[in-house]
């Protein structure tokens, strides 16, 4: 819980208020009943037939006596029901759990044991799996017994059908802005996925940076290509449409192509995803000119989650597309934030401006802070920070990953300027240890990925029996380029000044990086496949 000092500051600032989630659809239905809030695929939905999706789907809740508190795990891929089950867990106060579609059995067992649901809600098929069955079958094992079993499409007996819609309007479930609204599961690319706890005013607060930091309006569309189950993709799918009273436009999955007509058809002013979307997105627009292909093209695109190259944000640029940098986690979304206003070398080669009430501070390796300038783990404070993790230790008085002062450690490095901006240069964890000299990957993926020829880039430390470690870079090449070589890559980075012993010495062309469905590259999957 955030001390009432600070609690106090967030609220004199305006940063936070006493609004909770459950009331915001509600409010925007009665404001704004006739604009569409959601598009996702075939489906338009108004303010007023969202509205009448969510109550249905409340109503079922309430019937089957899920109320204040209790958790609602819901595993659907990007469709109109994983946002109306999120909005309908709201308002009967009820705190959902959206998971990843692509979880199985192994990260299920987890969520599941950690939450204890009230209500499940899942896709009874999803490629060539059976979600519903294999949820099924691990509460079995858990010996849980949820009040609602929910499928989309058929499932295993006894579970019931989405329900449709309903014109009895209900009032929201009361609750405190403080409490749990919400728990996400962290990708978990490196550990067992960790729930994160956020609260209404949280969530709130990162709705408010998109609006602002992006400057939206009722006028604007909003364009999603990632999972909804991850912090900004939510809160833009779930709230963000009722505090702009503009549309969000949310795709089923990913597709360069269908993105692209998406941002024609809808009129999209900005699209929020990893680097790749961004890179995917250029070569169509791209092929659009070389065709002569016409059409609105998406004027703004904030990008994160990966490392993010000059190169593309130029090239975006150079499309009269404004792109910028942002640097944010599960646990605390949108930490920085660029703008359309900021200049094109701020976009390019930092991670975003500190975002409005968000304290940054970097530490060296004995926990004493260092001066602006100076590259060390980052701390933050934010009224976007989590309320704690899910199961932390009982009788600290504190939420588990925050400090008495409400500072949370990060575990990512980077630089926090004198001007407020802040530049990643990776995880911690993510150090490689030179024979003794140690340096972040990201800082190296950064430079890798400014090159013209490179699309996207991963460096590792990989086994050395002289050093320990030694550097490898995994990358992949532009569409429509060639791989330059080793050689010509080495002198490249040399040329941009980068210290000799950071140089790749070990490279591996691939068509594509593994990823999570957000665009995080699985660095564990290619240390797992090195063969030396």
């Amino acid at each position: 819980m955030t001390s009432p000092a600070l609690t106090r500051h967030y609220l004199v600032r305006g940063l936070w208020d006493d609004a909770c989630v459950g009331h915001a659809l509600p409010t925007a239905t009665a404001r704004w009943p006739h604009r569409t809030a959601l598009v996702l695929g075939p489906d338009r939905l108004t303010f007023t037939r969202l509205s009448a999706r969510v109550e249905a789907m409340a109503a079922r809740l309430r019937t089957a006596g899920v109320g204040t508190g209790e958790h609602v795990v819901v595993q659907l891929p990007n469709t109109v029901e994983l946002v109306v089950t999120v909005l309908a867990a709201w308002h009967v106060g009820a705190v959902p759990v959206p998971v990843l579609a692509m979880y199985r059995e192994r990260e299920l067992r987890h969520v599941l044991a950690a939450t204890g649901p009230a209500a499940v809600v899942v896709a009874g098929s999803h490629g060539d799996r059976r979600p519903a069955g294999e949820i099924a079958g691990l509460l079995g094992d858990l010996g849980q017994a949820p009040a609602l079993r929910v499928v989309l499409g058929d499932g295993p007996a006894g579970w019931e059908p989405f329900p449709s819609e309903t014109r009895d309007p209900t009032e929201p479930a009361t609750s405190s802005p403080d409490d749990c609204a919400l728990v996400l599961f962290t990708s978990g690319t490196t550990s067992a996925p960790k729930g994160v706890r956020h609260s209404s005013r949280s969530l709130f607060a990162e709705a408010r940076t998109y609006r602002d930091g992006a400057q939206l309006s009722a006028a604007d569309a909003v364009l999603l290509p990632s999972p909804v189950p991850h912090i900004g993709a939510l809160v833009a799918a779930a709230l963000l449409p009722s505090v702009t009273g503009g549309r969000t436009v949310v795709l089923p999955r990913w597709d360069a192509d269908t993105a692209a007509e998406a941002g024609d058809a809808e009129g999209v002013t900005l699209a929020v995803g990893a680097p790749v979307f961004l890179a995917e997105l250029l070569d169509r627009y791209e092929h659009w000119t070389a065709t002569g292909r016409t059409g609105h093209r998406i004027t703004r695109f904030h990008t994160g989650a990966a490392p993010t190259g000059s190169t593309i944000i130029r090239r975006a640029d150079a499309m009269g597309i404004v792109a910028w940098r942002a640097w944010g986690m599960t646990e605390c979304p949108t930490v920085t934030y660029g703008g359309p206003d900021d200049p094109l070398e701020l976009r390019e080669s930092r991670d975003g401006r500190i975002e409005v009430g968000t304290e940054v501070r970097a530490f060296d390796g004995s926990g004493a802070p260092l001066p602006d300038g100076t590259p060390g783990e980052l701390r933050l404070r934010s009224p976007k920070l989590m309320l704690g993790y899910l199961g932390g230790p009982p009788g600290t008085g504190l939420a588990p990953g925050i400090d008495s002062d409400g500072w949370f450690t990060t575990g990512d490095v980077g630089v926090v300027h004198p001007d407020g901006w802040v530049t990643i240069q990776g995880r911690l964890k993510d150090v490689i240890n030179r024979g003794g000299e140690k340096f972040a990957a990201g800082e190296i993926e950064s430079v890798i990925c400014s090159h013209p020829d490179i699309d996207s880039a991963a460096v590792l430390g990989v086994p050395d029996p002289r050093l320990g470690e030694r550097v490898a870079a995994f990358v992949t090449v532009r569409a429509g380029h060639d791989w330059p070589g080793p050689d010509a890559l080495v002198a490249y980075l040399d040329g941009q000044r980068l210290a000799r012993q950071k140089l790749p010495v070990e490279w591996r062309v691939l068509a594509e990086l593994p990823r999570t469905p957000t665009g995080k590259i699985r660095k564990n999957e290619l240390l797992a496949g090195w063969d030396g």
